[in-house]
């Protein structure tokens, strides 16, 4: 067919040949002119939708996670029964109550399987949906683009904060709870910010190794001998406590980002680790950079004794090998 076509148009006049040609032109540029016309198909998302596209989407869509604290019971159901082990919750007594300190879900991992949804007890009613939730649900938001994948790691309760469990309900009652993807949106928000600020924090604070003169004034013995001076009685205080360790650690020395970039889950991970003998490497804080490094080493120094002057020259010496380049 395509060898009788070529003889076709070579059988052809020269005018035949033009006006074949322009013929065949026209008739595709009808085509694009009909599209020129019409009412465009394309959704410029998401600037340009008659209705948010979350709102759009079914109430069964597994989007992501989203726990309502004000109702969880801290029973660790979803936690025993996900497969991968993406949901973290530590449970501990503070002041004789028991408390939730963590309740993680790592939506990175995440296989939106819903058997964590499934297993959790607590029926609850949502504004605006149709069926009855729980307090673990999934939900209509699903925009999760990033370059930091800490981001998708939702944290429920603050690091350092924790949160009373509820008591359970009696009779298999509905209890009230806010309306679906609202938490999800405001935890996903705080886990950018959260590492945005591990970053940023340490370009505020100068610790960036190419900042020679920002190292320079870290590794200072005069002002590091000052700064361990500063520490001691703060180190003396919390005597045998390996609790008030961890908060001394937490508060003076580490970043308090979650950046994970350790390779510990949290801040407050990282510190428990020092202080257990888990992890010997006290130059793990990268947002902290060298300053935590210093701090570091000069309270774990003073907790075993050590002099002001003489913790001061072990943590330059660590500042030197692990920061200056």
């Amino acid at each position: 067919m395509e060898e009788k076509k070529h003889t076709n148009l070579d059988q052809q006049g020269y005018w035949m040949k033009i006006k074949t040609s322009a013929q065949s032109v026209f008739e595709g540029m009808a085509v694009t002119l009909a599209y020129f016309f019409s009412k465009p198909v394309t959704v410029e998302y998401p600037d340009r939708t008659a209705i948010p596209v979350n709102d759009s989407l079914p109430e069964r869509y597994r989007g992501f996670l989203e726990v309502d604290m004000d109702i969880c019971t801290a029973c660790k159901a979803c936690e025993r029964e996900c497969p991968i082990d993406c949901i973290e919750i530590d449970v501990q007594k503070i002041n004789d109550v028991r408390s939730m300190t963590r309740f993680d879900i790592d939506l990175g991992k995440c296989m939106y399987c819903g058997i964590c949804v499934e297993a959790c007890p607590t029926d609850a009613k949502a504004p605006g949906d149709q069926e009855q939730t729980k307090c673990i649900r999934f939900t209509r938001e699903f925009e999760a683009a990033t370059e930091q994948f800490p981001s998708l790691t939702f944290r429920f309760i603050r690091p350092g904060d924790y949160i009373v469990p509820s008591k359970p309900t009696k009779g298999g009652e509905y209890v009230d709870t806010s309306r679906r993807g609202n938490i999800a949106r405001d935890v996903r928000q705080k886990a950018k910010e959260y590492n945005a600020l591990a970053v940023q924090w340490g370009f505020d604070q100068g610790l960036d190794s190419s900042k020679k003169s920002a190292l320079d004034d870290i590794i200072n013995q005069e002002k590091t001998i000052s700064r361990a001076e500063e520490l001691a009685p703060m180190v003396s205080g919390i005597e045998q406590n390996s609790q008030k360790l961890e908060d001394l650690l937490y508060d003076q020395a580490l970043a308090q980002t979650d950046c994970e970039a350790c390779g510990w889950p949290s801040c407050r991970a990282y510190a428990t680790a020092m202080i257990e003998g888990k992890d010997s490497e006290l130059h793990k804080c990268e947002p902290g950079g060298a300053q935590a490094t210093r701090d570091t080493t000069l309270i774990l120094n003073i907790r075993k004794g050590k002099a002001p002057k003489m913790a001061a020259e072990e943590s330059i010496d660590w500042v030197k090998k692990h920061h200056n380049e």
